[in-house]
């Protein structure tokens, strides 16, 4: 999440900010409810610019958020995200805007609407010969994103030595699914097939947090994923097409490796993009290798000083069936350099526990920086 993937809002009259943001849905900046565990804004100010870099297995994601206050109670976001999941697959570029607007004392209700640029990766599935006059053969697959996501969030934002906040949201996104055979003559490719599915996924989140002492917060934060379609299946090449493919290569068992690599890729590529806001993909949540089902994160956070800020969190994601699990494990820490700068740093370790395959465990490193003005 970008920093804590919550920049906090609240009228001037209160002390503790009801945290929110919108971060990206499906694919860019996406709801943050009032859980994340938002550090306070300058008081009076009325716009920000936060960056993030995150990187981990191979996967590297970029994300810029704009924060603008158009009124007292009313402010719009702007933010990009991108990513590239592995070498050889092209990166993704997200694109969202959004309003939050606080109702009351207690009250922050969002919107965001997303889009995700269009993008396509290649796979070689057999070399050009033009001393043989045989074309190379080229397997294209890609996807775009379109979205909508609605919260809203509550925080009793009183002076009490206990607080709380609770918050839901609810995200609808549409992503047209394509795969294409070319075959290359001259270097020149030439579409042969195309086709393209449509996976419509929603995904509605719950959040808690229990503030005490003005120091500690416990957080709880869980999302489900609704696929109308199988997401192991959705875009790729079916049986029949694979069957038809090996047909016309020369090596077969080159041919399968191929399109095994290729369906790999795709369920990483898909695995942030479908199941989680990309925004939110970090060392605290882990980087998902395959689409998830569901996902729960617990975290303690804890404030040492006004300008130093620890939390640990655990994370535990259920992929969709036949892909198994993922438990990442992370420490976060931020550093406040007066009113209008903070930076952090998030490291974590993630463990990958497929069903089919040993597991993996992994390194992932966030480092992030706010300017507030």
């Amino acid at each position: 999440m970008q920093g804590d993937k919550a920049t906090c809002r609240q009228p001037v009259d209160m002390t503790a900010r009801a945290a929110a943001c919108l971060r990206a849905g499906g694919m860019l900046v996406a709801v943050l409810g009032m859980l994340g565990a938002g550090p306070a804004r300058a008081e009076g100010a009325d716009s920000s610019l936060t960056v993030e870099a995150s990187a981990g297995r191979g996967y590297g994601l970029w994300s810029l958020l704009g924060d603008v206050g158009v009124s007292e109670a009313t402010f719009l976001t702007l933010g990009y995200t991108g990513a590239r999941p592995e070498a050889g697959t092209a990166a993704t570029h997200q694109l969202s805007v959004g309003v939050d607007h606080l109702a009351g004392e207690h009250w922050l209700l969002s919107g965001i609407v997303s889009l995700g640029l269009a993008k396509g990766s290649d796979t070689e599935l057999s070399q050009e010969r033009p001393r043989l006059n045989v074309p190379g053969l080229t397997a294209r697959t890609g996807y775009g994103s379109q979205g909508v996501q609605l919260a809203a969030g509550y925080d009793s934002a009183g002076f009490h030595k206990v607080e709380y906040g609770l918050d839901a949201s609810l995200g609808l996104h549409r992503y047209p699914l394509r795969r294409q055979l070319l075959t290359v003559s001259d270097g020149t490719p030439h579409v042969r097939y195309a086709q393209e599915d449509l996976l419509w996924v929603a995904r509605p989140t719950l959040g808690a947090r229990l503030l005490w002492d003005g120091r500690w917060e416990l957080g709880l934060r869980g999302g489900f994923s609704l696929y109308s379609e199988d997401p192991l299946t959705a875009g790729q090449f079916t049986d029949a097409e694979k069957a038809t493919l090996e047909s016309q290569l020369e090596g077969r068992a080159a041919a399968r490796l191929a399109l095994a690599g290729l369906r790999r890729r795709q369920l990483r590529d898909l695995g942030a993009a479908v199941t989680r806001r990309m925004a939110d993909v970090n060392a605290g949540t882990g980087f998902p290798s395959a689409p998830t089902r569901f996902d729960v994160k617990p975290s303690l956070t804890w404030r040492l000083n006004p300008a130093l800020k620890g939390q640990v969190s655990y994370a535990f994601t259920r992929y969709v069936p036949t892909q198994g699990v993922a438990h990442v494990l992370a420490s976060r820490w931020t550093v406040r350099l007066g009113d209008p700068v903070r930076v952090w740093a998030s490291v974590a370790l993630q463990r990958d526990v497929p069903e089919d395959l040993p597991a993996e465990v992994s390194g992932l490193l966030t480092l992030g920086g706010e300017y507030t003005f």
